[in-house]
């Protein structure tokens, strides 16, 4: 299952969006405000007659807010008014089984949804029937005795994905819901579903024991059980993830009651007691296991790496390292060959690994014709993959560098009088006192600025020593 195009109309800020999609990888870059996680959002509402089709899950749909509203005349109250025709959407991507009754076929197929207008509560799913009929198709498959047949996962993570259910009671019924299906609860909710995935790995990881201890009793030698297969499909999945900051092998504690991992420095510890950066990651990736995992269990130890699908991830750097911004994608990739990820990112540092076909630039620009805002899409001109940080904050995001404070626009000065040779003027050397104050005389900047003035000297000597010639 991927997504290769969107197209809304009067959607939240958009009068009109048409955005494509990499069947790998997607990375939306835009200002805040412009429309990143509207985007997901209304990716979210094209897959709602899939997901909703299974037994264990809800689908996403369209609420009177996402209808568009826009000023029609100037006045003090600030009149809105809701678009004529509601909010409408139209999907293209490929749908295993278009054909009837083959789950293994795979065509491109075109589906549409729509909310007419904010009085209506239902958005349609009549122009989606092909969509929603292969999740029905499935679902009957899963019925069905000796039916393997593998379940695409769907999920997004949202920004409040960061223990948005800590204080949320467990719930003692979830674990009797042992359905494949299970996987798609909650999918298409931005909010962190980490406690059901720690519910499930708890009991998964209580099962292998139990498993072992009664072969230990029957004398019969402790061999790997299902349950074997499912921790290490997640546990593989979060390990490769997490090798930039160093934590692996994540296990249930029962002593500590707690998921926990470890580290060659700091030992075994609370996920729950780490960063929010790691937390946020093995969370994060541990779900998505846990959801292909239990999803498609007859692929084993492989569910992770063999399960396809679409995730979507709302500012995927949000807590990382510079350092381990530049490895998200590329171990996100490794973790999920089979996944289309679509993620939103306000770091140049993730764009840096990451070829500028998957790069997806949304802006907004006053259209000529009538004047009014309008979203913009497009690829980078520019290469993106392996350039620097820097460049990319300058040449993708259009942001300076360098930013704007009074200490930048003293270096610019001296720099300045450098290339006229006045840096041993008396502004010169005013500005080369706050200079060295501010930054210290080994600081690069400074560094950069003795050598810019041993070159204007050579410059300046070169005239005489021709003239002696």
């Amino acid at each position: 299952m991927k997504l290769s195009r969107l197209r809304l109309r009067d959607y939240r800020c958009f009068e009109s969006l048409d955005i494509d999609f990499h069947p790998q990888v997607t990375v939306l870059v835009a200002s805040n405000g412009v429309g990143k996680t509207s985007i997901l959002d209304a990716i979210a509402v094209a897959y709602g007659p899939f997901v909703g089709a299974f037994d264990e899950a809800t689908g996403a749909h369209f609420e009177p807010r996402d209808i568009r509203q826009f000023v029609v005349r100037k006045t003090a109250s600030n009149e809105m008014e809701y678009a004529a025709r509601g909010v409408r959407m139209e999907a293209e991507g490929i749908i295993p089984g278009s054909l009837f009754h083959n789950l293994d076929s795979t065509l491109t197929s075109t589906w549409r949804r729509n909310l007419s207008s904010a009085a209506k509560t239902k958005t349609t799913i009549k122009d989606a029937k092909e969509l929603s009929d292969y999740g029905k198709r499935l679902q009957e498959a899963v019925r069905t005795p000796g039916n393997d047949a593998v379940l695409p996962l769907i999920a997004y993570y949202g920004t409040g994905r960061l223990w948005q259910q800590k204080n949320k009671k467990r719930d003692s019924t979830s674990l009797q819901r042992t359905s494949r299906t299970v996987g798609y609860t909650d999918c298409l909710d931005p909010a962190s579903s980490y406690k059901s995935f720690v519910d499930w790995f708890r009991y998964w990881s209580l099962s292998a024991k139990e498993y072992r201890f009664k072969a230990m009793e029957l004398e019969k030698p402790p061999l790997s059980s299902e349950f074997d297969d499912y921790i290490e499909s997640v546990s593989t999945a979060v390990d490769i993830c997490m090798r930039p900051a160093g934590w692996q092998g994540i296990q249930y504690s029962l002593a500590k009651e707690a998921l926990v991992s470890n580290h060659p420095e700091f030992g075994q510890l609370p996920v729950e007691a780490l960063s929010d950066g790691i937390r946020n990651m093995i969370g994060m990736v541990a779900d998505i296991a846990f959801r292909a995992t239990k999803l498609n269990g007859q692929l084993g130890n492989l569910a992770a790496k063999e399960t396809p699908g679409i995730v979507l991830i709302d500012e995927v750097d949000m807590h990382l390292h510079p350092e381990w911004q530049q490895a998200v994608i590329p171990s996100l990739t490794e973790a999920f060959p089979k996944i289309q990820f679509i993620v939103t990112t306000h770091s140049p540092q993730v764009l840096s690994t990451v070829d500028r076909d998957s790069v997806r630039i949304v802006r907004s620009e006053r259209d000529p014709e009538n004047n009014q805002m309008r979203a913009v899409v497009e690829k980078p001109h520019w290469q993106t993959r392996g350039i620097a940080s820097t460049d990319l904050l300058a040449r993708i995001m259009n942001v300076n560098p360098v930013p704007d404070v009074l200490e930048a626009h003293w270096l610019n000065q001296f720099q300045a009088l450098i290339q006229q040779g006045l840096h041993t003027s008396t502004q010169g050397s005013a500005l080369r006192a706050e200079l060295v104050n501010h930054f210290g005389t080994n600081h690069p900047v400074m560094l950069e600025c003795n050598r810019l003035e041993r070159l204007q000297a050579f410059k300046q000597g070169l005239p005489k020593a021709m003239n002696k010639e």
